[in-house]
């Protein structure tokens, strides 16, 4: 057998060893890239001038914020040291003028309308009771119409001519005026 034609092969193998080692680290770099620029679009996502996030959790070099209009929930890093020692998980913050504000006022009304789960469970099922919520469609869709004190008027079916007036704990603390909700599995959710 000539030597030569095995050291060729050889060789050849090494080389197809390191072309084949080199396409895969530039692909295993391209695809951290590819993540990397994803999560900063996903960042300035986040950031929508004047939008109201919530704090889901603190991290060590950051917090989890989610944006209450979608839901959306991202890891944001550029938030001020002194923001970061007022805050904590369900803290309030508005992104304004290209940096977070910490909305005390909000922060308190959202943990004002905290009820444990068995006034919440005593306001669900008097609500069930007397309402007709059970008679109609799973699949209906309602339309925040006016939101009181007490009580946020929905209206549903036959173009919006039915309304029903549901306890203001049923309804999620961040839906709004014009904002469409679904019942389902005994609670209303927001649809996004």
């Amino acid at each position: 057998m000539n030597l030569d034609l095995l050291n060729n092969l050889v060789n050849s193998i090494k080389e197809n060893n390191v072309v084949q080692s080199f396409i895969k680290e530039l692909s295993n770099y391209l695809e951290k890239e590819n993540n990397n620029e994803r999560n900063r679009k996903d960042n300035n996502n986040l950031k929508q001038e004047n939008c109201i996030y919530q704090v889901v959790e603190m991290d060590v070099d950051g917090v989890y914020l989610q944006n209450t209009n979608n839901n959306i929930i991202s890891k944001e890093t550029d938030i001020s040291r002194e923001i970061l020692n007022k805050i904590g998980n369900d803290s309030v913050l508005r992104f304004k003028n290209g940096t977070y504000i910490y909305e005390e006022e909000l922060t308190k009304e959202f943990y004002d309308s905290l009820i444990d789960i068995k006034e919440y469970k005593h306001i669900q099922d008097k609500f069930v009771k007397e309402s007709n919520i059970l008679e109609n469609d799973s699949n209906t869709t309602y339309k925040i119409e006016l939101r009181e004190d007490n009580y946020c008027l929905l209206s549903y079916d036959n173009n919006g001519k039915n309304t029903i007036e549901v306890p203001k704990q049923l309804i999620p603390f961040w839906a709004k005026n014009g904002d469409n909700l679904y019942y389902k599995n005994g609670k209303f959710n927001r649809e996004l």
